[in-house]
């Protein structure tokens, strides 16, 4: 009984030890992951390369299906052309239907949507965050 007892404080001791090893090693490492993405992601040249890829993007298609049954937060996707799928918010969601379409123009940072029930056009700015970031972080400089 004695020696159970001694056992399982000398395992628990073991533990403790190699748990503040491991946390002496990885907590350092995980803050200069984190560091080193931060720094990245403010960076002039990733905030110009994400901004004009967004920008220069294009692609158009009529709405196959709404996939009501897969909701993700604040966006929900849709079905464009039976081939690919968009991510839209969820207040825009809630007005479209089957058949209406998308589009997105070069040189842009607006998404169209046409509705055809209402023959109205829901205008969605893409880009504004990176957008701003980019001008504020080139204006700087």
């Amino acid at each position: 009984m004695k020696y159970e007892n001694r056992k399982s404080k000398e395992l628990e001791k073991q533990e403790r030890t190699i748990r503040k090893s491991l946390a002496i090693v990885f907590i350092p490492i995980f803050l200069m992951i984190i560091s080193i993405a931060l720094i990245q992601q403010n960076s002039l040249s990733y905030l110009e390369k994400e901004y004009y890829k967004c920008h220069n993007d294009s692609y158009s298609g009529n709405i196959t299906s709404l996939l009501l049954e897969r909701t993700k937060g604040r966006t929900r996707p849709i079905l464009i052309d039976n081939k690919w799928e968009k991510e839209v918010p969820f207040f825009i969601h809630e007005k479209l239907t089957v058949g209406d379409s998308l589009f997105k123009e070069p040189e842009s940072d607006f998404d169209y949507f046409v509705l055809i029930s209402k023959t109205d056009t829901i205008k969605r700015d893409l880009n504004k965050l990176l957008r701003k970031k980019y001008f504020e972080k080139l204006n700087k400089k």
